[in-house]
């Protein structure tokens, strides 16, 4: 879809860090979400698309990329099992991946639960 038919993310005062951070999830979101299905939902592939090509580098880095993983995590933050995500479900697999990061800044070997 063009520019002119994404849903308008009106700015967000000031120019922080994370408050660039949170447009720009947001606006890759809108990018995603009208590509099938209903405007502001991501069908299966649109999740698949968006973090295959968003974050590829991640995926590999936590072994995320291997068979079934993002079919699992669809499912598994697909709170009302309607086979789409809102943006609030969606923000449940960036706080995964987030974590994720977190622990890769910090060298660990995998990415996985904490254990306490």
């Amino acid at each position: 879809m063009s520019a002119s038919t994404q849903p308008e993310t009106r700015q967000f005062p000031g120019n922080c860090s994370l408050e660039m951070a949170l447009k720009a999830i947001v606006d890759v979101y809108h990018r995603y979400s009208v590509r099938q299905g209903k405007l502001d939902l991501l069908s299966f592939n649109d999740f698949k698309t968006l973090l295959s090509e968003q974050t590829p580098t991640f995926l590999k880095a936590c072994d995320r990329n291997r068979r079934n993983y993002l079919s699992e995590l669809f499912k598994e933050t697909d709170l009302n099992k309607d086979k789409e995500l809102t943006f609030e479900e969606f923000t449940i697999v960036l706080a995964k991946i987030t974590d994720d990061a977190h622990r890769i800044s910090h060298g660990e070997d995998r990415c996985t639960p904490d254990k306490d």
